[in-house]
Formats: C-alpha cells, structure tokens, sequence
C-alpha cells in the first residue's frame, strides 16, 4: 500500500436535552488506494457529500466552499441554548459546541523531516469546516499543512493527476513578526475547495489595531459560562501544560496530570480540558508555556508538545478522541481541548511503574487499582468479559 492513506472526520457535540450530559458522536471514513492520489479524489466526494446533507437542511445548494462556509454558521454554532444541571449549579451550553468536519492526511510511512518529525499515525488537515481542528479556518496554518501534503507526494514520487496549483499566500504570522520584509510566498500545494483569493496581500487579516480583527477565534461565550461555572464531571482546569511553577521549567510531571485528566475523560463521559485557566477559574492565560518556546513559533511549539504528551503517556491512536483550538479569553490565549469517549476499548495511562486506569469522578480524575473495580467497570462500560 501507499505511504499514506485519507480520511474523512465529522464530529458532533451536543448536549442531551433534560440529562445535562455531553454527548459525543464521531465518524470516520477512511480511504486507501496504492495510488493515494485516487483515494484524496474520494475522500473529497466522501466530503462532499456531508456538506450537501448540511445545506439541504438549509434548502440551499453548494455553490463554494467560501458560501458553504458562510451558510453553515449554524452547523458550528446555532445560536440556540440549553440549560442543563451541571453540580448544583444551571448553565446554558450552546446545543451544538465543537461541531466539525475535515479531511485528514493520515501517515502510514513517515518521510524524514527534522521540521516535522512526523510519526505513524500523524494527522495532517487539508481541508475543513468547524471545529474539526484547530486549523480548520486559519489560513496561516492551513497553506503550510497543505505544502507538508505536496512534500509527502514529491518525497514517494507519486503521481498527482497534474492537481498541483501555485498559491500565493501572505502569512500573517510571519508578515506581523517580521520575518518577511519581501513579497509574499508562492506555495506548491494540491487544489482544494479552499479559496485564496485575496490572501497575497499584507493585513488581508485587518488594519493593525483593528479591534475586531484578532488573531485567533474569539472566545464562545458558552464557553466563558463553562468556566465561571467551575469544574465538573466533564469540565477541568489546567494553569499550564509543560510549565513547572515550582521550578520554572519544563516539567515531564506536569505533562504527566494533563494526560491523567484525559485518559479520564477517555474512560468516562469525555469533556473539556481547558489549559491557561487556574483551578478557581482564573484565565492566566498561556505566557507561562510559551516562554518555554525561545526562538520557535509560540502556537506550533505549545502543539508539538501536546502531541508528544500524548503519545508519551497514552498512545496515538486516541488521537482522533482528542483535538485541541486555541482561543483568547479576557485578552489572554488559553488552549480547549475536546475529548470524546472511548467507545470500543479502555484507556490505559503509561505510568512510571505500569499501566494506569482512571475514571472521571465529580470533578477529579480516580484511579482504579483494585482488580475486580476495574474489571467490573470495563465490562459495565464496554461489555468487556
């Protein structure tokens, strides 16, 4: 087979009416073909498909990626709420938060790279809408997601059905932090739906200044509601991901409690991470984490070593129960990460001396060492026997 194969993700996040549970629903499609130029072909059908079900419940017909975009608004958040008893407190979620669908790039032979370091399983998105990923609907990261595509295709030597275009493509980031005192950069991607006109020209983003131009996705204000609330059976708070405040430093330990909280929620009901928030529910922000970053990208480096903790302590294939967006609160950057609940097997948690199993409880992450507990929960949870 091929170096590397696609899928398509949808994913749905929304609440039970009168349960105050958080319902997660995933699909996933996938598509080999020992000429993967064949399988992306189809992918993008399979993609298709999916948005023109969306807007027919709009009764509107697909015109371009740029109107579905648009149109779909509602897919991604609907404007409608729901109350729902989370402790002893009433909240009002968004019915649909967390709402997305895209294409992913999955590597099944990773090509040397010292920028990337990509392993067996990455994820590369090229295409989608929603919250499917934290790059879905940024330009900047999407044009060097789609290059990394054509990199992977030029590397093997496969063919492309003469799908290569030439973008030109202004990065904001590199534009705003002054890396770039030239032209804009022309890129060798494979043509998506994705419309680049207008994005050659510095502040295509907005003035500087422009209040109503930020650089990433402004906070929900469901999501503002979550953390006055506080911590839940699916809601927890991090301060940070890698930074030690005791030590100043990078800390393996600190990776160690986030990816205890997932494997929890793995275990459980799934939930919301939200990182650069204090236990109280005080946004600290990520300043903390990105300190750490020296001469790298703050954002690429904080997703880097998300993705490494994961697979230190669980493992990659949980990858597609867990994303991760960055938004800004109170002016602050903070990190959400979304986790959905195993559905098929446990989540075990590679500890320093085993392997470690643990549970959500009301607002904290349980471990389960008694044999005949963890037993009798995973054959409750998964009829397991």
């Amino acid at each position: 087979m091929a170096a590397f194969h696609y899928v398509v993700k949808a994913k749905l996040i929304r609440h039970i009416k009168g349960s105050g549970e958080i319902e997660f629903l995933q699909f996933e499609d996938k598509f080999e073909n020992e000429n993967p130029i064949t399988g992306r072909n189809l992918a993008f059908k399979h993609y298709q498909n999916y948005i023109d079900v969306l807007l027919e419940a709009k009764y509107s017909k697909y015109i371009s990626d740029k109107q579905a975009r648009e149109e779909l608004i509602s897919f991604i958040d609907p404007g409608t709420k729901t109350k729902i008893q989370v402790g002893e407190s009433e909240v009002e979620f968004s019915d649909t938060f967390g709402n997305g669908i895209g294409i992913f790039l999955i590597v099944d032979v990773p090509k040397p790279d010292k920028i990337y370091d990509d392993k067996e399983g990455e994820e590369i998105l090229i295409h989608g809408v929603g919250n499917i990923s934290y790059i879905s609907d940024d330009p900047d990261r999407l044009i060097f997601e789609l290059q990394r595509e054509n990199d992977y295709y030029t590397f093997f030597n496969y063919q492309t059905d003469n799908n290569v275009i030439e973008v030109v493509y202004c990065s904001r980031d590199e534009w705003e932090e002054g890396y770039r005192d030239d032209e804009p950069a022309t890129y060798q991607i494979l043509n998506t739906p994705f419309d680049w006109t207008g994005l050659d020209k510095p502040y295509w983003w907005g003035e500087p200044n422009d209040e109503e131009i930020v650089e990433i996705q402004q906070t929900p204000k469901t999501l503002e509601e979550i953390i006055l609330d506080g911590e839940s059976n699916q809601v927890e708070f991090k301060p940070a991901l890698l930074y030690n405040f005791s030590t100043g430093k990078a800390g393996i330990g600190v990776k160690g409690i986030i990816a205890k909280a997932i494997c929890a929620f793995l275990n459980s009901n799934g939930g919301f991470l939200i990182i650069g928030v204090a236990d109280k529910g005080e946004p600290q922000g990520l300043s903390y984490d990105f300190s750490l970053a020296e001469n790298k990208n703050e954002k690429d480096f904080f997703m880097l070593e998300f993705d490494q903790m994961l697979e230190h302590f669980l493992t990659f294939s949980i990858k597609s129960n867990v994303s991760g967006q960055f938004y800004q609160l109170d002016n602050k950057d903070i990190f959400v990460v979304t986790v959905s609940p195993s559905k098929r097997r446990p989540i075990f948690l590679k500890g320093q001396t085993g392997k470690e199993f643990y549970v959500r409880g009301e607002a904290s992450s349980r471990p389960l060492t008694d044999i005949e507990e963890l037993v009798n929960y995973c054959i409750e949870k998964w009829g397991l026997h």
